[in-house]
């Protein structure tokens, strides 16, 4: 072979050496079949990873925090509602004594009425007494189930009671076959005063600033005729009883006074005849038994029921006698109070404000 001729190529490509012998396998491949070899391979990988689930070619996912499962659990038990009137909740009566009164209730007659009312109702009531109706009024506005109060009122505090939403009247008491009683404005009759007006420049008697017939009613009916008991009015004189009273008022010391109109019916001839009625009122009940909405149906019936009762009982009702003088009970009518409140409204008076 010469110089410039080349080897030719095979595809075993077996070398020899110089003596003839082979001495290994050609590894020297074409250009071409190592490219096509390349993309053989990469064609390979594309595939096999096309193959694979989705979830080996996505990146793991953080794995969610397992929550308990909710377990119920019991809930607290409802307290039991104690109803009115049994040993742990008692039901409340107040009672204003009749002014002077009070010191001559002995606890033997409270407890005598307490029972004679468990006697005939199977109710515990606790009987209170007080001073003022006010203090009723505020007792029986304060009821709720665990205190029931139950009050005995009088016209205006009722009025006020009603006002305030505070409860319902459910009995009354009665005397001498009347439930409630007028209040007047006499004078004197030789004064010859013919209107509210004229007591402006006149001497107003009464009993007392607290006194309910003689200032209580007459400031009322002054204030119904546009009349300021506080500030149109000259002069006010106290008195120390109703007869002082009523013989001032026929001597001339007094022009006016304020008086029941039964009180006045009951006066002797002659007396009477020297006074002139200026002015009345509606009546005003002698007391009002109010319930609150805290006492339930039954507790109302059974303790309504067991008072008429005893009212019409000679022995139970000389047992209520010392707390309402009564001569017996009546239940209350729907219109029973409609003069009254019409009378009261004309005061223009806020009555639940006074109330509070």
């Amino acid at each position: 072979m010469s110089a410039t001729e080349l080897p030719s190529r095979s595809n075993d490509c077996t070398i020899k050496d110089r003596f003839g012998f082979a001495t290994g396998a050609c590894t020297i491949k074409h250009r071409i079949f190592s490219r096509l070899g390349l993309f053989s391979a990469f064609l390979a990988l594309f595939m096999l990873a096309a193959c694979l689930p989705d979830e080996a070619q996505q990146s793991p996912l953080a794995q969610a925090t397992l929550t308990p499962t909710p377990r119920s659990t019991p809930l607290p038990p409802v307290p039991t509602v104690i109803p009115p009137g049994v040993e742990d909740n008692p039901i409340q009566m107040v009672i204003r004594a009749a002014s002077g009164t009070r010191n001559l209730i002995s606890n033997a007659q409270i407890e005598s009425f307490q029972d004679a009312i468990l006697d005939q109702s199977g109710l515990i009531v606790e009987i209170t007494l007080v001073e003022r109706y006010a203090e009723a009024l505020a007792a029986l506005c304060d009821s709720r189930p665990t205190s029931v109060v139950v009050a005995w009122l009088d016209g205006v505090s009722y009025e006020a009671a009603q006002a305030l939403d505070c409860g319902e009247a459910v009995l009354q008491v009665e005397r001498n076959s009347q439930t409630g009683d007028p209040g007047q404005i006499v004078t004197n009759g030789e004064l010859q005063i013919g209107s509210l007006g004229a007591l402006s420049d006149a001497t107003f008697c009464r009993l007392g600033y607290d006194d309910y017939y003689s200032w209580l009613v007459p400031s009322l009916i002054l204030q119904a005729n546009g009349i300021d008991p506080a500030n149109g009015l000259t002069t006010v004189t106290d008195y120390p009883d109703a007869d002082a009273l009523i013989e001032a008022v026929v001597d001339g010391e007094c022009a006016a006074t304020g008086i029941s109109e039964s009180a006045f019916d009951d006066l002797r001839g002659t007396v009477r005849s020297d006074l002139d009625v200026l002015e009345t009122s509606a009546p005003f009940p002698y007391g009002v038994l109010v319930y609150p909405i805290a006492l339930t149906l039954g507790e109302r019936l059974r303790l309504t029921d067991a008072l008429l009762a005893l009212s019409t009982d000679l022995d139970g009702g000389d047992v209520m006698k010392p707390f309402l003088s009564q001569d017996n009970l009546e239940t209350v009518e729907t219109d029973d109070f409609e003069a009254l409140s019409g009378f009261l409204s004309r005061t223009g008076l806020d009555f639940a404000q006074l109330g509070n």
